[in-house]
């Protein structure tokens, strides 16, 4: 099994070696080698990509340095006339770092045309190449593919993978991101978060949106838990919670709430408290929680204007 996944990952690997590589040019052919500057190209302004392994980047430099650089970079002029950079780098900026890290004040390269629709594809298609991608940035990459793209089909065409795995990605980011704070934080973590804790999350949205409508005591207590448990830890709490309410809930009416209506108000001469249910169905833990929160809230001042103006037993203010 561990040898098929492999096998399908370096597939996906070669897939989107082949298609940045239709969309730079393939082989060099008789076109005609320069030495460029190295301080007058530009890194590829579209290029996701902003750590490079240090080690694996003192690794190439020392193969530069012993055996030159092999295969040329490829660049564009730049489009800008007022750049100080006169190209921009379209593929091997990999290349262009190690050959600055050892001094070289040149690199050999091929200058051709290329639209800024390509130096996107380009740059996303060879950053999915990585080998240390996280999930968030297959992810996002795909996401930015379908922008460049506009159709799933396309995508997957020039990824590998199936349109419904496509579609799988794109649908997880648009869960995720309809929530930008929970969004934020996964960013922030993706080096520790694979696929599953990505799914989970998305899986909590709905009920975090409703915290966030109606029980914003709720909806901050996750968020501390997320500071003081982690994300995972955080996540699997409330989606154990969902997942318990929804063996013992029956389908609820839209915006998924038996709780109608809910107040606590008091004026200058009185203190109300009005809760308004929907019989027809039962009511789940978290708002009958919100209701006993409520009664706790009404009883709590019941007591404090009691100590402010004590009464007799006929029940008038002494």
């Amino acid at each position: 099994m561990q040898k098929v996944a492999q096998t399908e990952k370096n597939d996906v690997k070669q897939h989107l070696k082949d298609s940045a590589e239709k969309l730079i040019g393939g082989d060099i052919g008789r076109e005609e080698i320069v030495q460029l500057p190295v301080d007058k190209i530009e890194p590829n302004p579209y290029q996701p990509r902003k750590y490079f392994n240090k080690t694996k980047l003192e690794e190439l430099a020392q193969s530069i340095k012993e055996n030159g650089v092999e295969q040329p970079a490829i660049v564009r002029k730049n489009p800008n006339p007022d750049s100080p950079f006169p190209f921009q780098m379209i593929a091997g900026e990999r290349r262009l770092k190690a050959s600055v890290m050892i001094g070289n004040k040149t690199i050999p390269a091929v200058i051709r045309e290329r639209s800024d629709s390509d130096m996107r594809k380009v740059a996303l298609l060879e950053n999915l190449q990585r080998e240390n991608l996280t999930y968030f940035e297959t992810m996002m990459a795909i996401k930015d593919l379908k922008d460049e793209y506009q159709d799933n089909e396309e995508v997957s065409k020039a990824i590998g993978l199936t349109k419904r795995s496509i579609e799988q990605y794109l649908k997880l980011q648009n869960e995720l991101s309809s929530e930008p704070e929970v969004f934020a934080i996964i960013e922030k973590r993706q080096a520790n978060l694979i696929g599953t804790h990505l799914k989970n999350t998305a899986e909590i949205i709905p009920a975090l949106k409703r915290y966030k409508k109606s029980d914003k005591r709720e909806y901050e207590r996750f968020f501390k838990r997320v500071h003081t448990k982690g994300l995972d830890k955080a996540v699997s709490g409330l989606l154990n919670k969902i997942r318990n309410n929804d063996k013992r809930d029956i389908q609820l009416p839209a915006e998924d709430t038996v709780l109608a209506s809910k107040s606590l108000t008091e004026s200058d001469d009185k203190l109300a408290l009005q809760i308004t249910l929907l019989k027809s169905y039962p009511l789940p833990s978290d708002q009958r929680r919100e209701i006993k929160e409520l009664v706790n809230d009404f009883m709590d001042r019941l007591d404090s204007l009691a100590q402010e103006k004590p009464v007799t037993s006929s029940g008038s203010p002494v």
